[in-house]
């Protein structure tokens, strides 16, 4: 008879996660990107200033009966907002059988259900590799009775560059004689366009959508970190930002794209995004061994990030390890409350 006690284990303190946890997401760094940064600046704050949050919570499921991580879950607060569930699995793709996917998803939301002072409204997504997000969310709906929504918020490719993929080759469209291009990281000059930006990035991407306020602030934190590069034009002495990359989530050893904007009266004219994405990912590539990102499925971006050298983006491309399909799954919007990332 299978043992009634769960074998989630719980931290709500990031200088509490044990060594093996964090080793076991090192070792998964780039499918863990979404777990990692976050978990070691937190670490990182609460073991030097001694800040501890109660809106930080990692759950760590292991094989049943072993020490062995299957899987770890995070439900996490940033500067902005709430995230998402964000689910790593850290075993190989094909050991998701049906019945561990039951098994674990199912012990991870009673777990989460029981954790003191929960809100079932504070699951508002699931973000994760495709089985693992479905598996979750049908858990999430039969023990809570909140549905999923049918069309997921976002169904993507994650996918990454390296020093041997990465594509220096210069352009070969020229530029007008008129134009000249800045590539750098923002500066406080840049808020208020950055901004605008971050707002009409949001609006791509319903249900998560950011007023003039929002924006402004997410413009702000993001110069203030270092964290958003910008493409400056300037054609008879007139300036104007017409693209941004901002970078958010590094590991020693990954660093992860997670927004990229071009204007829609830039797109299409002299490559924009091609340019500073490729400019962001030799910069970061000093010092770091991949760049990751994830892309629609079907978003013309793809094909700028091929062009750059991100891998598994064509149709025919072979089969490169670690490309994988990930799903965000929404939730009845009626019974949530909606968070940002």
């Amino acid at each position: 008879m299978p043992s009634l006690i769960s074998p989630v284990q719980r931290y709500d303190c990031a200088s509490r996660i044990p060594d093996a946890v964090f080793d076991i997401l090192r070792a998964n760094a780039a499918r863990a990107n979404v777990i990692l940064p976050h978990a070691e600046k937190v670490f990182h704050m609460q073991k030097f200033t001694g800040n501890f949050s109660n809106k930080q919570l990692w759950l760590v499921y292991p094989r049943p009966g072993t020490s062995a991580i299957q899987f770890v879950l995070s439900c996490t607060e940033g500067q902005i907002g709430k995230y998402p569930i964000f689910i790593v699995p850290t075993v190989p793709l094909l050991q998701l059988t049906p019945e561990l996917l039951e098994l674990s998803m199912k012990a991870f939301c009673d777990a989460l259900l029981k954790e003191p002072g929960f809100r079932k409204q504070r699951v508002y997504s699931v973000f994760s590799v495709d089985v693992v997000a479905e598996a979750f969310a049908g858990a999430w709906e039969r023990l809570t009775g909140i549905n999923r929504i049918e069309e997921p918020y976002y169904d993507a490719t994650f996918t990454m560059c390296s020093k041997d993929t990465l594509d220096l080759s210069p352009l070969k469209q020229p530029l007008a004689d008129d134009l000249v291009l800045d590539m750098r990281l923002a500066v406080k000059g840049d808020v208020q366009d950055v901004a605008l930006l971050c707002q009409e990035f949001a609006d791509t991407s319903p249900p998560f959508l950011l007023s003039l306020d929002e924006a402004s602030q997410e413009a702000e934190l993001l110069i203030e970190n270092c964290q958003v590069w910008v493409l400056e034009i300037t054609t008879d002495g007139e300036s104007e930002i017409a693209s941004i990359v901002a970078v958010t989530r590094k590991s020693s050893s990954i660093a992860a794209i997670t927004k990229v904007y071009t204007p829609e009266h830039w797109r299409r004219k002299i490559r924009c995004a091609e340019r500073l994405v490729r400019r962001v990912c030799r910069e970061l590539l000093k010092t770091h061994e991949q760049v990751v990102l994830y892309v629609g499925v079907g978003n013309p971006a793809e094909r700028v990030y091929d062009r750059v050298g991100f891998q598994g983006l064509t149709e025919g491309s072979p089969v490169i390890d670690g490309v994988e399909h990930w799903l965000e799954i929404g939730f009845d919007q009626d019974k949530v409350d909606l968070g940002h990332w």
